[in-house]
């Protein structure tokens, strides 16, 4: 008996074996869109396209929704279908370039492909003495669209200010762009810490652009509180559509008519747009969602729409 058991079980096999083939179903938004006998090397396809870098200038590809794969028998003479999955998953996908932007002041003023070039134009106006040189920063952008480049020589002399001197009582008193000296503004309000961490990036210019905020690296999950109360105007994953590109998940609480404070790459979002929070309320988590290196909080206070430095009033 058992001898005829093991004969009729390996017939079986053999019959399954010469019927089917052990592949994987490809799911998208909950509907098969496919089989693929080998789901590692299609899922490195589309990371691959994902993070596809500077090629053809495209720095990275939005892909909001990935396949999801399960393990199936296929009936032989029923084809796998790789690439037609790969382009269901990549055709909804938005590509983003990179850029860098010359500003002054905050304003946008020119734009230039490589960091490179901007490091270029901003010290090149230095060493002219440009009056505007303090006011220069370098951002780096993305947008779903390429933007008018310019050269380090067009950069230079369109930004160009020649400074100004007139003699007062024996004093050179420079004119052009001069604003005066440096004031703290004062917000109105108080402000608590969102979280307890390592202040790993500080507000101001850096090697790659100008940081309009504080990074304060703390592990995923831990408790962002509201540093102010005030209401949501903004709760979500950001994108240049919503103008928080590059931020991730992301809040941003208006507290008063002129103080606004923003909170991003947010492993996860408590609160939602029109809310009204209290100050120490928890409205998210940190994570490194968006345009991110680390698990970290981007703190980032504007007032008047402007970024100012929030180590001028708290940590």
């Amino acid at each position: 008996m058992l001898i005829l058991l093991i004969i009729s079980a390996t017939l079986i096999l053999g019959i399954i074996k010469i019927t089917y083939k052990q592949t994987y179903s490809v799911t998208l938004n909950g509907e098969i869109v496919g089989y693929t006998q080998n789901k590692v090397e299609l899922q490195k396809k589309i990371n691959d396209y994902i993070n596809s870098g500077d090629k053809d200038g495209v720095a990275f590809v939005e892909v909001k929704d990935m396949p999801e794969y399960t393990a199936c028998l296929l009936k032989n003479g029923i084809e796998t279908n790789d690439d037609e999955i790969f382009e269901k998953v990549t055709s909804s996908g938005e590509k983003y370039y990179k850029y860098y932007v010359i500003t002054e002041n905050d304003e946008e003023k020119a734009y230039v492909k490589e960091f490179a070039d901007a490091e270029s134009a901003v010290n090149k106006l230095k060493e002219k003495e440009s009056s505007n040189a303090d006011k220069l920063g370098i951002v780096e952008k993305y947008a779903t669209s390429e933007a008018e480049y310019k050269d380090v020589d067009t950069c230079v002399s369109e930004l160009y200010k020649k400074t100004i001197v007139v003699a007062e009582n024996n004093t050179t008193i420079p004119q052009a762009g001069y604003t005066g000296p440096s004031v703290t503004t004062d917000l109105g309000i108080s402000l608590v810490k969102p979280i307890s961490g390592t202040i790993s990036s500080r507000f101001g210019i850096r090697s790659r652009d100008n940081h309009k905020g504080l990074d304060i690296s703390a592990p995923k999950g831990t408790a962002i509180k509201a540093s102010a109360g005030g209401k949501v105007v903004f709760a979500g994953y950001g994108s240049n559509t919503n103008g928080y590109s590059g931020y991730g998940n992301v809040v941003m609480i208006k507290s008063t008519s002129s103080v606004s404070i923003l909170y991003g790459h947010c492993s996860a979002v408590y609160v939602s747009s029109g809310q009204t929070v209290s100050q120490g309320q928890v409205i998210a988590a940190v994570g490194s969602t968006g345009i991110s290196t680390g698990n970290h909080l981007h703190f980032e206070i504007r007032y008047n729409g402007r970024a100012v430095n929030p180590q001028n009033y708290i940590y």
